[in-house]
C-alpha cells in the first residue's frame, strides 16, 4: 500500500469515540461523543449537494484508486489488517466476505444486530482498551490503535481522528460515507453500492456481489407488498431519559426504509437531518405510524414507547390512539448498512404482527 510504515513516533493524542457512530461527524470539534446525543449531533447535516458514494477505478484488481469524503486515495494491494471503529461496520464486512481480515474492534456489538454465528466471530476479535466517559462515550488512545498495527481503519472521523492524523502514523483511514461532512443521499441502493465497493477493496468481489443481490431482492420483496401503504408516519429518535425527541427528515436512512413499506414521512421536508422537535409538533402533524429509534439496550421496547406516548397530549396522536407505535433499535435504521435491510423486515413484522 502507498503508506509510510513508520509507526514508532510518540503519540499523546486521545481519540474520543462515541458508542454510537451517528453521534460523530467529520466537522465535530468536540473532544467526546455522547451515546445519548446521536440525534442532536447528526442534526447538523443539511440538504446541501451531497458527495457521491465511493467509487473505485482500477484494472483487474490493484492498484485501486477511490475517493472518500472528497479525497482520493490509492492502494497498491488489498488491506490485510482491518480495525473497525463503528458498531454497524461488521455488517458490511460480513456481507463482503472479509471479516477474516478484522484484527481489532473499537466497541462491543450488541447481540441483537448479529446472528449467533456472527457473534461467535466477533467475540474472537480483540476489543481496544477503552474507558467510559461521563457522557456515555469511550476514550481510546491513538497509541492503542497503532499497537494493533492495522493497515486500514474503518469508521467515522472527528476533530482528532482524521485521514491525515492516521496517515501520519502509516494507517489508511476509510470514513464510512454517511459520516463524511457532506454525506450522500441515503438509499437502499447506496447500501448495495457500499457492499460492492467493499468487495473491490478487499478482493472479495464474488461474495460481495452475491450479498448485494440478496439484499436487493429482500428490499424488492418488501417494497412489492408494502405493509403500511398510504399511512403517514414519523420516525423519532428517543433519548434514554426522555428529555428530548428528534424527528428524521428525508436525509435519514430511516426515510427510505419507511417509504419502502408504503409510508409517507410527515417530517420529510425539514432541511436538517434530525432536528429536535417538541411533542406539540408531532401532535400537529398527527402521524398514523410512529417509528421510535433508540439505542439504550437497558430499556425494553415498551419503556421506549412510554417515553413518547406518555408525554402530555401524545394520546391524541393517531398512531398512539391506534397502537401503531414501533420501537426499532438504532442500527436497524441508521446508518445505511445491511442492518437496515434487516430492519426493514423487523419493522414490517411489527406492523403486521
Amino acid at each position: 500500500m502507498k503508506l509510510s510504515t513508520f509507526r514508532s513516533r510518540a503519540i499523546a493524542l486521545l481519540l474520543v469515540v462515541g458508542c454510537v457512530a451517528a453521534a460523530c461527524g467529520g466537522n465535530d470539534d468536540s473532544s467526546s461523543a455522547d451515546s445519548g446525543a446521536s440525534a442532536p449531533d447528526a442534526s447538523t447535516a443539511t440538504a446541501e449537494p451531497a458527495e457521491s458514494q465511493p467509487t473505485a477505478t482500477h484494472d483487474d484488481g490493484f492498484p485501486l484508486t477511490f475517493t472518500n469524503c472528497g479525497q482520493e486515495f490509492t492502494l497498491d494491494s488489498a488491506p490485510e489488517r482491518v480495525l473497525l471503529m463503528e458498531a454497524s461496520a461488521p455488517s458490511l464486512m460480513f456481507a463482503a466476505g472479509a471479516m477474516d481480515l478484522v484484527i481489532a474492534r473499537i466497541e462491543d456489538f450488541n447481540e441483537e444486530y448479529y446472528t449467533a454465528d456472527q457473534l461467535a466471530v466477533l467475540s474472537e476479535i480483540p476489543a481496544l482498551l477503552a474507558e467510559a466517559t461521563a457522557t456515555g462515550g469511550v476514550e481510546v488512545s491513538l497509541e492503542a490503535i497503532v499497537d494493533h498495527d492495522p493497515d486500514l481503519v474503518i469508521g467515522f472521523d472527528n476533530a482528532i481522528l482524521t485521514h491525515d492524523s492516521l496517515a501520519d502514523v502509516g494507517i489508511q483511514f476509510y470514513v464510512m460515507p454517511p459520516f463524511c461532512d457532506n454525506p450522500p443521499t441515503p438509499s437502499f441502493e447506496s447500501i448495495l453500492d457500499e457492499v460492492r465497493f467493499y468487495g473491490e477493496l478487499f478482493g472479495t468481489t464474488e461474495t460481495a456481489n452475491a450479498s448485494a443481490a440478496a439484499l436487493e431482492a429482500a428490499v424488492a420483496s418488501a417494497a412489492d407488498a408494502p405493509v403500511a401503504e398510504g399511512k403517514t408516519a414519523a420516525a423519532l429518535y428517543v433519548t434514554s431519559d426522555g428529555s428530548a425527541i428528534y424527528a428524521y427528515s428525508s436525509l435519514g436512512m430511516v426515510h427510505p426504509l419507511m417509504e419502502a413499506l408504503g409510508m409517507t414521512n410527515v417530517f420529510a421536508e425539514l432541511s436538517e437531518r434530525v432536528p429536535e422537535v417538541s411533542i406539540e409538533e408531532v401532535i400537529g402533524r398527527n402521524p398514523e405510524v410512529l417509528v421510535l429509534l433508540y439505542e439504550d439496550f437497558e430499556l425494553t421496547p415498551d419503556e421506549i414507547s412510554a417515553l413518547v406516548t406518555e408525554l402530555p397530549g401524545a394520546s391524541s396522536i393517531t398512531a398512539v390512539e391506534q397502537g401503531a407505535v414501533y420501537p426499532l433499535l438504532f442500527n436497524f435504521a441508521e446508518p445505511p448498512t445491511p442492518l437496515v435491510v434487516e430492519g426493514l423486515s423487523l419493522l414490517s413484522a411489527q406492523i403486521t404482527g
